[in-house]
């Protein structure tokens, strides 16, 4: 009966190790099943991460930053560089006058190669008049507002290069970019 007992305690020990190797297994692949399909699902095209990029510079008022987002050969990049409109002049007084916080932004990207339409799908901006403390200027809902960012991938970066909007004419004509 001693010898019986012997063999048994080597062959539970060598159970125990295998069903452990087998359920480590077993967790390591689901955490990498997890981790890719998180990864797979949740992962922000770079093409719309340059437009996330471009309206955190907007936010901060920093010209310089938004204009790393724009391809200086695209429509706007051109709009921007010979003024048209008094697009740069414009935008640089709004962002003198103006400080715009954006929440909840929600985008959709559709990419195919080297170009991508990022749509913006919902979210707010604040103003504030610049410098002052207090309540905001205007509260604005972004969605439906139909907007879409044409993004090109020159030289290795995503940069934007139009917009769905006639741009030019809107600066061009009476109304207000802001509606107060």
């Amino acid at each position: 009966m001693e010898e019986e007992e012997v063999i048994k305690a080597p062959e539970g020990r060598a159970n125990k190790a295998g069903n452990y190797a087998k359920w480590s297994f077993v967790i390591v692949i689901a955490l990498a099943a997890g981790i890719i399909g998180f990864f797979t699902i949740f992962r922000t095209h770079a093409a719309q991460a340059t437009v996330e990029r471009a309206f955190d510079m907007v936010e901060k008022g920093d010209i310089d930053g938004l204009m790393d987002c724009i391809d200086p050969l695209g429509e706007l990049g051109k709009l921007w560089t010979e003024n048209t409109g008094g697009m740069r002049d414009t935008v640089t007084s709004l962002l003198e006058e103006y400080r715009l916080d954006f929440s909840s932004l929600k985008f959709a990207a559709r990419a195919e190669g080297d170009a991508a339409e990022v749509e913006l799908k919902g979210g707010r901006v604040t103003v504030y008049d610049q410098g002052e403390e207090g309540p905001p200027a205007a509260t604005l809902d972004l969605a439906g507002s139909n907007l879409v960012f044409y993004v090109e991938r020159r030289e290795g970066l995503w940069l934007i290069e139009g917009v769905n909007y006639d741009l030019a004419e809107m600066l061009s004509g009476d109304q207000d970019l802001l509606p107060f």
